[in-house]
């Protein structure tokens, strides 16, 4: 498994600070996170520490008691299969470019034979997916995770630091056992038609991270 690299990331208890990650642990060296262009910490910021303050004290207990996996750490899957999807927010006006690893090729493959479309050498679009926001800030190895699903199939994360922006609103928001929706457009191509996927790009459309801030 890769493992995060060293550095300062968005504390997962205090929205408000910047925590050291060591790249095995968090230390107990903090700074305050200055405000940016994504995440605007100011009079939005400031609700968004308070609801996550208390959102992290909720989701201890939520992973043990909905997760069903005992002490063993939550991955994507099962955070989102404990999860139903919440009602889309408006506008979608944030866009990304997911990273794309080699495992998720074959899932990103599912999502095109689901919908009858079949990747091509010269590469194939596919528009309109709707995705699943799911957090995992409870791996150690990623501890401002956000994995990007296509119904159940991860096709790919959001970037680190749309990760270490988006990561503690979601999370907060799993205590209400729900997901944050966005849309995505995949392409994809094979070397030879029918063959496994060889490359593909994803796309996504999402709500503001400001917007998160009321959950």
């Amino acid at each position: 498994m890769t493992q995060t690299p060293a550095g300062w990331y968005a504390d997962p208890q205090d929205a408000t600070q910047l925590r050291w990650w060591d790249g095995a642990a968090w230390t107990e060296h903090c700074s305050p996170r200055p405000a940016t262009t994504t995440d605007q910490l100011s009079a939005a910021g400031a609700q968004l520490a308070d609801g996550v303050a208390k959102g992290f004290t909720a989701l201890g207990k939520w992973v043990n008691q909905n997760t069903s996996l005992g002490s063993q750490t939550p991955t994507f899957a099962s955070v989102a299969a404990s999860c139903g999807d919440e009602p889309p927010r408006h506008p979608l006006s944030a866009s990304a470019e997911l990273v794309v690893a080699p495992a998720d090729l074959p899932r990103i493959a599912g999502v095109y034979a689901a919908t009858g479309v079949a990747p091509t050498p010269e590469g194939t679009e596919l528009e309109g997916q709707v995705v699943r926001l799911v957090p995992n800030p409870w791996d150690p190895a990623a501890p401002n995770g956000v994995a990007v699903l296509v119904g159940p199939a991860q096709v790919g994360r959001l970037p680190a630091d749309l990760e270490a922006a988006y990561c503690p609103p979601l999370a907060q928001l799993t205590t209400r056992r729900l997901l944050a929706t966005g849309t995505a457009r995949l392409w994809a191509r094979v070397q030879v038609p029918g063959g496994p996927v060889t490359e593909a790009r994803v796309s996504v459309r999402l709500p503001e991270v400001s917007a998160m801030s009321d959950v």
